[in-house]
C-alpha cells in the first residue's frame, strides 16, 4: 500500500498547487488510494489476520489499553462499517468528508459509525 501512495504521489504531483499544505494534499491523496485498494481488493485485514482466526475467536472483555484486540475487534466489523469507523475514530475524518470520499450519504456514514461503536462495544464487553 505504502509503494502504491508513493507512485499515485509520483504520478499526480503536478496536480499540487499549492492551495493547501502538501503534508495535507499527501494524506487526502493516500487515504483515497487505500480506499480503491480495499475497493478492489475486498478486505485488507485478511491479509494480516487469517480469516478462521477472526471468526472462531472468543473475544474477552479487556482494557482498551490492548490495542492488537482492538485491532481484531475492528478486523471482525463488516467492510463498509470499519472503512468508515477508522475514517472517523482513528483518522478524524468528519461525517461530511466521508461520505464525499466513500460516495455514500452522509446520514449512512453516522450510521455505519453508530453500528462500529455498537458491534465493537458488543465485542469488548
Amino acid at each position: 500500500m505504502t509503494q502504491a501512495c508513493f507512485i499515485r504521489l509520483w504520478n499526480k504531483l503536478a496536480q499540487f498547487n499549492g492551495d493547501s499544505q502538501f503534508t495535507t494534499w499527501l494524506h487526502r491523496l493516500c487515504v483515497r488510494q487505500a480506499i480503491n485498494d480495499l475497493k478492489a481488493q475486498q478486505s485488507l485485514w485478511r491479509r494480516f489476520l487469517p480469516a478462521e482466526d477472526i471468526a472462531h475467536q472468543d473475544v474477552p472483555s479487556v482494557e482498551l489499553t490492548d490495542y492488537h484486540l482492538l485491532d481484531k475487534c475492528i478486523a471482525k466489523l463488516p467492510q463498509r462499517t470499519r472503512i468508515v469507523f477508522v475514517l472517523c475514530a482513528i483518522e478524524g475524518y468528519q461525517h461530511n468528508e466521508i461520505a464525499a470520499l466513500l460516495n455514500i450519504a452522509v446520514g449512512t456514514s453516522k450510521a455505519q459509525y453508530h453500528n462500529a461503536k455498537h458491534l465493537l462495544q458488543e465485542m469488548l464487553a
